[in-house]
């Protein structure tokens, strides 16, 4: 095991089995599992499907893999999940304990991604709880999530449940994509709108987009929105109105 790769094991089958049942993995898609390690999740997902494909970054767990499921239907493909782009021939389910310091970069890959049915994930607590925040406690996930996707919390896992032991507790969410196409500069926008979350939209959005504060000021208010929010305060529809507004102006 590489340290280095950020890996914690979930030792407790029964939560390994209740992420999968929790999942309700529908019978006519191709399931993917991200860094199925020793296999916890792996040993659950063997019963549902008989197209299942582990991706494992870990050189050392290739073979261990291999020999582990020699006799079953499944393929083992030493790749990277920040980077890996599946096939576009089919629909998919992708499930996977991800390591925490490339969770985003793993989440942010499949979700634009078509042919993804749903994807279920085991994050740190903290990413987790920004991926389902509602309305006020939104953060730049939240957006770039929910703007995109149906999001839900299934379970929470105790730090203790994994091996090594994790600083944090777990939270295993559900994204299931409701096939919106992403549009790069709308993103950036909220994205700059970000910029500055622990200050006022007005604020936070003049120094984001470098643009004066009588401008800001017209088109926030254009937009029907309280200028004294910040930015984790907008509704998805409010973001939206603000870039339709932002665009009569630029």
């Amino acid at each position: 095991m590489k340290k280095k790769l950020g890996q914690n094991f979930l030792r407790n089958k029964d939560i390994s089995k209740r992420i999968v049942d929790l999942s309700n993995i529908p019978n006519d898609v191709e399931v993917i599992e991200i860094g199925p390690g020793d296999g916890s999740l792996t040993d659950n997902l063997i019963n549902l499907s008989n197209n299942l494909l582990l991706l494992e970054f870990d050189n050392d767990l290739i073979q261990p893999l291999r020999n582990k499921y020699e006799s079953s239907n499944i393929s083992i493909l030493n790749a990277d999940a920040r980077t890996y782009c599946v096939p576009d021939n089919k629909k998919y389910f992708v499930i996977g304990n991800l390591p925490y310091y490339a969770a985003n970069i793993i989440i942010r890959n499949f979700l634009y991604q078509k042919n993804i049915k749903s994807m279920v994930f085991t994050v740190q607590k903290e990413v987790g709880e920004q991926i389902v925040a509602p309305d006020g406690k939104k953060s730049y996930l939240s957006f770039l999530i929910q703007s995109v996707a149906q999001v839900e919390k299934l379970l929470i896992i105790k730090n203790k449940e994994f091996y090594p032991i994790p600083k944090v507790d777990s939270m295993t969410v559900k994204i299931t994509p409701l096939g919106i196409e992403k549009n790069d500069e709308y993103t950036n926008f909220v994205r700059k709108c970000f910029s500055n979350p622990r200050k006022k939209i007005t604020n936070s959005f003049s120094r984001g987009l470098e643009i004066d504060n009588e401008l800001t000021k017209t088109i926030i208010n254009e937009s029907l929105i309280d200028e004294n929010l910040r930015p984790q305060h907008l509704k998805l529809d409010d973001w939206q109105r603000l870039y339709e507004v932002y665009l009569n102006y630029v």
